[in-house]
């Protein structure tokens, strides 16, 4: 059962259009998180990388590249979904932009799986050095 207070946008408390998008922002995370598994996946490996990351040490610079890559790969997993809810009634121009999206994607998870490499690889190098 639903309480009908909080259901009817009169009665809902008002917040700060700052703090109403906030909200907003983690309910659509949750939802994404909920509606989609890959979403699911790339949080595991997102955050797996920073763990390694914390462990080798990098430079500010070196988190400052990661944290942009991990957060535009986000961003169009994000969009990619958005696209998902709307083809799934649409037309045929909706269903050929989701195609393009999902391209979008894959290409920014590539993008930031290279450049985390690069960022990665001569940490993991120093290890096996020494």
């Amino acid at each position: 059962m639903t309480n009908p207070t909080l259901d009817d946008p009169e009665v809902r408390p008002r917040r700060p259009a700052w703090r109403q998008r906030l909200v907003d922002a983690e309910g659509g995370l949750r939802l994404g998180m909920r509606t989609d598994s890959t979403l699911f996946a790339f949080s595991f490996c997102a955050i797996g990388m920073v763990l390694a990351s914390l462990v080798l040490g990098l430079s500010r610079v070196e988190w400052a590249i990661l944290l942009l890559g991990l957060g535009f790969a986000l961003s169009a997993e994000l969009l990619n979904q958005v696209l998902k809810q709307l083809a799934e009634n649409s037309t045929r121009r909706v269903q050929e932009a989701l195609c393009v999206g999902t391209t979008a994607v894959l290409a920014a998870h590539l993008t930031v799986a290279v450049v985390s490499a690069l960022l990665l690889w001569p940490h993991f190098a120093s290890l096996w050095e020494s």
